[in-house]
């Protein structure tokens, strides 16, 4: 008994006190996620091997539903279109957002610098569907957007930007832009602005200097921010439920479709597909801006002509 109560003292001795104290205080999270994320994901990956025949739900362990999934062309055609929609507003993101973040973190007055910051971080306090319901407003046919485009001379009768991937895209790009901006700036407000100075006396005009030193040192941000946008377009459902009217097709869609359906093996698979296709991203994207870093740390020794 006293042997027992010797290890509990030794393991909660000064040594081991920090991770211990970390570990009660992540343990609540931890439950958390272990019942809602975890056991959701079980629950699910359970349903991708059950039979959906003629509107009913069969309980089984076969791979039917995978087999259809990724064997039938109309499923390829749909992620096709879930991965080209979320690298398009993913790569718009990137070139709004670069610029924006590299302009307020070279701001050198305080209030205007919190005022773009504000200005950015605003559309975050409104929702998703707000928002889309106002793009809807804004690129309708009679819309605000066509109203300029005709005064202007561009087009006669207004351009169709809703119920198609443009209008889509054009939402995303404005809902997911912050999440874009807000990590390059925390980089670039971070960065050592003596590297920059000391390339500009080593001879490197503005271009080198943005290229070999402002942008390397900025691919984390880059990184994180293409990781979070792509992530979020591809489960993003409510801008193209409501943007696309049922005319762009992507993976959230079609799984909540499929839901409704009952056709929950499909639903799951789809699901299952797009957390896996996720991670690959996030991977590629972490490892693409690692290798970025290590390019720039072996060039660091070398002087600018």
């Amino acid at each position: 008994m006293n042997r027992i109560a010797d290890r509990i003292v030794n393991l909660y001795s000064s040594k081991n006190r920090r991770w211990i104290t970390q570990l009660l205080l992540l343990l609540p999270a931890l439950v958390l996620m272990g019942i809602v994320y975890l056991g959701g994901l079980l629950i699910f990956g359970r349903y991708s091997f059950d039979i959906y025949e003629n509107g009913k739900l069969i309980r089984g362990w076969e791979w039917d539903a995978y087999r259809a999934f990724l064997s039938d062309p109309y499923y390829w055609k749909l992620i096709g279109t879930t991965f080209r929609v979320a690298f398009k507003v993913t790569l718009w993101s990137l070139l709004l957002a670069y610029p924006l973040a590299y302009c307020i973190a070279s701001l050198k007055k305080p209030g205007m610098k919190q005022l773009l910051l504000l200005l950015t971080f605003l559309p975050l306090l409104v929702s998703a569907v707000v928002r889309s319901y106002g793009w809807q407003l804004l690129l309708s046919k009679q819309g605000f957007m066509n109203w300029i485009f005709i005064r202007l001379g561009i087009t006669d009768e207004g351009f169709s930007m809703i119920n198609n991937e443009t209008g889509v895209i054009v939402a995303l790009v404005h809902i997911f832009l912050p999440f874009m901006v807000f990590p390059i700036l925390n980089v670039l407000s971070q960065s050592d602005a003596s590297l920059k100075a000391a390339a500009q006396d080593l001879g490197a005009g503005s271009w080198r200097t943005f290229l070999t030193i402002t942008l390397p040192l900025s691919a984390r941000g880059i990184a994180s921010g293409v990781q979070i946008v792509f992530t979020l377009c591809l489960t993003a459902f409510t801008t193209p439920q409501l943007i696309g009217g049922g005319r762009v097709m992507t993976l959230p869609v079609f799984i909540y479709q499929r839901t409704l359906d009952t056709n929950w093996p499909m639903a799951a698979v789809a699901s299952i597909f797009l957390l896996v296709s996720s991670i690959i991203v996030s991977l590629l994207v972490n490892k693409g801006a690692e290798m970025m870093m290590f390019r720039r740390s072996r060039k660091g020794g070398q002087a600018y002509g």
